[in-house]
């Protein structure tokens, strides 16, 4: 991808030069506009209101900033450059040069009557039917008691289940796309997206209400019970529309679902979005270029990319043996860059390309998407590994760590680090070195000294791989085991430390942020001692802060918190281990080498109430520490030295 594709500014990047484009005016303006529409019905002088801008420039030569020639169909520019070219739909009429003083008087009119703004707010509702409701009058999707959806526990939050305050739709869209959309970047861009809304809003009715939900989680003063109800009706109407839209919606309420914990109706919920995918043919490249849109194409081409990612991630967290499209074949080209999405799609590239990529001259950039889904198929290929027999699992974790490291050495130049040349976090690069990370705890855990104690059996996110049979060769291995293990566990914590809101990460991965967590303190617990176990104790507090970002949001992480919690305090019980000197000299970063606690001294190592800042627990509790003094004896554990 050349530096002028890198390089394209978008007019749509900030909301100051959205409005050139749409004058959204002040939520005060749009209720009173309303309400003098329904209540004088057809008038003779309608109130004026902004639309797009009447401009003889197409919006690729506006994203450029160049002259355009406005010819149509195509302009002689785009012609000039083989560029897609379309024109921005006109609405014939400038904006009112009397909005200010109408703003105010408004403003003044409103604080005279309090009635008017729920009045209002029932006008908007009712008279927009991108923000109705399907099946509901006025705004009872709204204001209606909550359904029995109301009681799962994504409202158990300290946010308020319900509010006679009508949510500003534009509001609530505004909060999904700078909170929520980066992370999962798969509907249309901001711009396009209030364009086809302003054009066909019938189109997005079953997406918004989702989109709603997700926004508001992001504001403390939101309604969300009530925009839950609302999401959750839309999706159970009968004969959903069956087109790209509804499998966009199934797809975010499948990831709402799953990160408020419900784990059984997400994976319910997504099993339905990929039977209309395939359905629909999604997996296959003619379905995107069928559109003559090459934006609506490019977001086609996400949502099938997306779903495979989603797929894998569930099927990651049920321990499933493997996930249903890692078995379809797909002929869908890969996702563009963010930055070319916002502004001139390219060439769409294929799978073939990508897979060639390593046998060219000189090796080509693909889009970041393009590597995390390159990833998801490498865990697609190893899931379920964990069940094989105990002479097979050797070689098995060697396969997979070989094609995990095969991604990482190919990776070039550009994409070895997530912070983009903008130094801003690049999402997809984020998400994909923190998959490929918790992907190699999951492969070399078991064959290392950080054992699962039994308690880790609370862990939902994160429980103990099947018990297996010792082959008697695991001398020879531990150390290389263990020594990949800590390292991975640390730089997939470590990534919870850069300077980007933790919220505005994806929730999908929580659980891979616990199993790392878990294994830094299977280390603390069973190998490290001196300076290395206060450090590692520091990242387990980092690890322990991100699920508490997280879970103000998201229930699954909250209740992850909550067990990791349990387990922390029982291991941090202990006695402080010998020779850590002062605390001091914990952080003092020096260089030294891991010390492993031999299985002798583990035997004499006894819970202390003393615990350390973590917590403690309570002696009755820790009696699962005696579990592990079996491994002592020959034959007593399925584990053994």
């Amino acid at each position: 991808m050349n530096s002028t594709q890198h390089g394209v500014v978008s007019p749509r990047d900030n909301e100051d030069n959205l409005s050139m484009f749409f004058d959204f005016g002040t939520p005060a303006q749009e209720q009173v506009e309303f309400i003098r529409s329904s209540s004088n019905g057809q008038s003779e002088q309608p109130v004026q209101r902004g639309g797009i801008r009447v401009s003889l420039a197409c919006v690729p030569c506006r994203s450029r900033h160049v002259k355009c020639g406005a010819e149509m169909p195509n302009c002689s520019r785009c012609l000039q450059d083989d560029k897609p070219c379309f024109y921005a739909k006109s609405r014939r009429g400038m904006r009112d040069r009397n909005v200010p003083r109408k703003r105010a008087s408004l403003r003044e009119a409103g604080k005279g009557s309090p009635g008017s703004s729920s009045s209002a707010g029932q006008s908007l509702t009712s008279n927009n039917p991108g923000y109705l409701h399907h099946g509901s009058s006025s705004a009872e999707s709204y204001h209606t008691a909550a359904s029995s959806e109301s009681d799962s526990p994504s409202t158990s939050s300290s946010k308020p289940k319900s509010s006679t305050k009508l949510p500003n739709p534009r509001r609530l869209t505004e909060l999904y796309y700078s909170s929520f959309h980066k992370a999962h970047p798969f509907l249309l861009p901001r711009y396009y997206f209030l364009s086809r809304l302003q054009s066909d809003p019938e189109s997005l009715k079953h997406l918004l209400p989702i989109m709603h939900y997700l926004g508001s989680l992001f504001a403390p003063d939101m309604p969300t019970s009530d925009l839950r109800a609302a999401a959750m009706k839309e999706i159970e109407i009968p004969n959903l529309p069956p087109n790209g839209f509804t499998v966009q919606a199934l797809l975010l309420t499948a990831i709402a679902c799953h990160s408020q914990d419900e784990l059984a109706k997400a994976r319910a919920i997504l099993d339905k979005a990929i039977y209309l995918a395939l359905d629909l043919r999604m997996n296959s490249r003619t379905f995107a270029n069928m559109e003559r849109d090459p934006v609506m194409a490019e977001s086609w081409r996400r949502t099938y990319w997306s779903l495979y990612n989603t797929d894998a991630m569930f099927a990651a967290v049920r321990r499933a043996p493997n996930f249903m499209l890692f078995t379809v074949d797909a002929t869908v080209e890969l996702p563009c860059e963010e930055c070319d999405y916002d502004g001139i799609i390219p060439r769409p590239r294929t799978l073939d390309e990508y897979e060639a990529r390593d046998f060219e001259d000189e090796e080509p950039v693909f889009s970041s998407f393009t590597y995390l889904i390159d990833l998801t198929r490498i865990l697609g290929a190893i899931l379920g590994f964990d069940r094989l027999p105990s002479k097979e699992m050797e070689i098995a974790v060697n396969n997979a760590d070989a094609m995990l490291v095969n991604w990482k050495l190919h990776l070039p130049k550009e994409k070895q680090s997530v912070i983009d040349k903008d130094e801003n976090v690049d999402e997809m690069l984020f998400q994909a070195q923190n998959l490929l990370q918790i992907l190699l705890v999951f492969i070399h855990r078991p064959l290392s000294r950080l054992y699962h104690s039994p308690i880790e059996k609370i862990s939902q996110c994160a429980p103990p791989p099947m018990q297996r049979q010792t082959t008697g060769e695991e001398d020879r291995t531990y150390w290389l085991h263990t020594k990949k293990t800590l390292e991975a566990a640390e730089a997939a914590i470590n990534l919870y430390a850069l300077p980007c809101p933790i919220l505005n990460h994806t929730p999908l991965g929580i659980c891979g942020l616990a199993l790392s967590t878990l294994a830094n303190l299977s280390a603390c617990a069973y190998i490290l001692s001196g300076a290395e176990w206060y450090r590692t104790r520091d990242r387990i507090r980092l690890g322990l802060g991100g699920l508490k970002a997280m879970g103000e949001i998201w229930q699954i992480s909250k209740r992850t918190e909550k067990e990791t919690k349990q387990i922390a305090r029982s291991v941090f019980a202990l006695a402080q281990p010998r020779g850590a000197g002062v605390v001091d000299s914990a952080f003092a970063y020096q260089v030294q080498p891991v010390v492993e606690t031999s299985l002798t001294s583990m035997s004499t190592i006894t819970p202390d109430i003393q615990a350390l800042e973590v917590g403690w627990q309570e002696l009755g509790q820790l009696d699962y520490f005696n579990t592990w003094d079996g491994m002592m004896n020959p034959g007593s554990s399925s584990i053994s030295a």
